[in-house]
C-alpha cells in the first residue's frame, strides 16, 4: 500500500501534465510464461479462490533457504511448470518470516522450507509438501493434488488438454465458454483462440461476436482485435449496428474490469494502461472525430481521480 505522500504526489501530478504518460504505454501480448503469482493480501487470494472455485498453490519460503532459491530460479520460470500451475491453481508466495507469511505459516504448520501448501477454495488445507523435488517432481505433485477428491471438482473440462498443448480452434472456443461458466479467467485462452484461427475466419461476424461476448481485459490481443476490426461495422444496416453495439459493450466491459482490478490492487501501471486503451477505444469508435488534447487529458484525469478516490476509500 502506497504512502500518503505518494498518493498526494499522484493527485498533484494530475494538474502538472501527468497524463502524457498514457501516450507512452505499450501493450505486451500474452505469451507462454513461467508461474504467475497472484498479487494481493492473503484475504484477497482466498476470496479469489472462492470466486473462481480454483485451488491455491502457496510457496512458503525464506530469503536464506538454498532450495527455495533453486526452486525460484529453476522451476518457477519453466514454461511446463507455468502451463500446469497457471491453468489449475491460483499461485501465491509468502515469506515465512515477514508480514502475513508469519501467521499463515503458523496456521498451516509450516516449519521447514520451502513448503508447498495446496489449499482448497474453501481455505482448507489439502496437502503440505516440504522441500523441492525438481521440475518433474513439481508437475507430478500438482497432478496428484488435482486427482484428490477435494480438488477434482475444481478442474474444468478441457484443462488437461489445454495444458498438454491442444490448440485447435473448435476446442479452444468451447474451452473459453467452459472457463467462463466456472467464472474462471479466460483471457489467455481467448487470445490463443484468435492466434489459432485461419485468416479467413478472423474477420467474420461470428468471430467478432464471440470475442466481444467473451472478452475480459483490455490488456489482451482480443482487445486489439476488436479495436482493429470495429471499423468494418460502421455501416448503416441492422445486423452491423447490432454487432457494433455488442463490440462496444465488450470493449467497455474489458476496460471496466481492468480499472476495477487496478483500483483493488492499487496498480498505477495498470491504471495508465487502461487510460491509454480507453483513448484507443474512443478513437476507434469515432474515427472521423478530431479530439482536442484537452479532451484527452480530461478523460485521463477523470480516470485518475476516480482511482485515487477508490484507493483512498480502501485505506479507511
Amino acid at each position: 500500500m502506497k504512502s500518503l505522500v505518494s498518493r498526494l504526489s499522484l493527485f498533484i501530478a494530475l494538474f502538472m501534465g501527468f497524463g502524457t504518460m498514457a501516450q507512452n504505454v505499450t501493450f505486451s501480448p500474452t505469451e507462454p510464461t513461467g508461474v504467475t503469482f497472484f498479487s494481493g493480501s492473503w484475504k484477497d487470494v482466498l476470496a479469489e479462490a472462492k470466486r473462481q472455485n480454483r485451488p491455491v498453490f502457496v510457496d512458503i519460503y525464506t530469503t536464506w533457504c538454498p532450495p527455495c532459491k533453486r526452486m525460484a530460479n529453476e522451476a518457477f520460470p519453466n514454461l511446463k511448470v507455468g502451463a500446469k500451475f497457471n491453468v489449475h491453481f491460483i499461485n501465491y508466495q509468502l515469506d515465512a518470516e515477514k508480514g502475513e507469511g508469519v501467521q499463515v505459516a503458523k496456521q498451516y504448520g509450516v516449519s521447514s522450507y520451502p513448503t508447498a501448501l495446496y489449499i482448497a477454495p474453501n481455505a482448507a488445507l489439502v496437502h503440505r509438501a516440504v522441500g523441492y523435488s525438481g521440475i518433474n517432481g513439481m508437475i507430478d505433485q500438482a497432478n496428484t493434488m488435482l486427482a484428490t477428491p477435494q480438488l477434482r471438482t475444481t478442474v474444468a473440462k478441457g484443462d488437461k488438454d489445454y495444458a498438454a498443448g491442444r490448440r485447435d480452434p473448435a476446442f479452444l472456443k468451447k474451452y473459453v465458454k467452459t472457463r467462463q461458466l466456472l467464472e474462471r479467467p479466460s483471457s489467455d485462452v481467448l487470445d490463443t483462440y484468435l492466434d489459432a484461427l485461419p485468416e479467413s475466419d478472423r474477420s467474420t461476424n461470428e468471430t467478432m461476436l464471440f470475442v466481444a461476448e467473451a472478452i475480459q481485459s483490455s490488456t489482451t490481443k482480443a482487445f486489439d482485435y476488436l479495436i482493429k476490426n470495429r471499423s468494418d461495422l460502421l455501416v448503416a444496416n441492422a445486423e452491423k449496428r447490432s454487432l457494433a453495439t455488442t463490440v462496444s459493450d465488450g470493449l467497455y466491459r474489458a476496460l471496466d474490469n481492468d480499472f476495477r482490478r487496478a483500483s483493488a490492487t492499487n496498480d498505477e501501471i495498470l491504471l495508465e494502461t487502461v487510460i491509454a486503451n480507453s483513448e484507443r477505444n474512443t478513437t476507434s469508435a469515432n474515427p472521423l472525430m478530431i479530439r482536442e488534447e484537452t479532451q484527452t487529458q480530461e478523460a485521463a484525469n477523470d480516470y485518475r481521480l476516480r482511482f485515487l478516490k477508490r484507493t483512498q476509500n480502501s485505506m479507511k
